[in-house]
């Protein structure tokens, strides 16, 4: 006698899960705050293709009104991938040539091996403090 669940009828097929999905492992929150005359941003979800713009975005924003030392709270993002690779390194430099600063903290273990691979830690300053803020 066999456990196994029968596989789900032709009638109830599955659609495949796409990035923009209202999936919550799919989805990226952003939330801004200013301590110590820094700006923290704490991404909380994937960075990706569609989120790593809305980053772009958040961060360009606060350059553009001068808030240009920023804190990227990688605690609760689960992956990032190439596209977010780019936004961090486009908000780095530009922020650099505004005379600010782009520090990552405490980015996972994926996520620190992402950057390691890739050659990102030599241009971005890592926080390794992962005490809560």
């Amino acid at each position: 006698m066999s456990c196994a669940t029968p596989p789900p009828s032709p009638t109830r097929r599955r659609r495949p899960e796409r990035p923009g999905d209202d999936h919550p492992h799919h989805m990226m929150t952003l939330t801004t705050a200013q301590r110590d005359g820094w700006h923290w941003v704490t991404v909380d979800g994937e960075l990706h293709q569609d989120s790593a713009a809305q980053l772009q975005r958040r961060l360009d924003e606060l350059a553009r009104h001068g808030h240009t030392s920023v804190v990227l709270d990688l605690r609760p993002t689960a992956k990032l991938d190439f596209d977010a690779l780019v936004a961090l390194v486009l908000a780095r430099t530009r922020l650099k040539r505004e005379g600010g600063e782009l520090l990552l903290r405490c980015p996972s273990t994926d996520v620190s091996k992402l950057l390691e691979l890739t050659g990102l830690t030599d241009l971005l300053d890592v926080l390794d403090d992962c005490q809560p803020a």
